[in-house]
């Protein structure tokens, strides 16, 4: 585990097809949710993409789809 809170974030094999971080499961779920299917990109590069902060982004994905990320993120 990389600290305390990831015992609550559960960590893919799967890379950041942008930047190569290690994905977990929000960033697989904002992947499909946004259309990301082929390439699943981690929060940060989408924000990026987007032009918002990892706050804007979780507001936008909780407004739109309803999507709330774990209390380990």
């Amino acid at each position: 585990m990389k600290n305390s809170e990831d015992a609550r974030v559960r960590w893919l094999d799967e890379h950041c097809h942008y930047c190569g971080s290690q994905l977990n499961s929000w960033d697989a779920k904002v992947s499909k949710a946004l259309g990301y299917l082929k390439y699943h990109c981690c929060e940060r590069c989408i924000a990026k993409e987007y032009g918002r902060t990892l706050p804007e982004l979780r507001n936008v994905m909780e407004e739109y789809f309803g999507m709330r990320p774990c209390k380990g993120i």
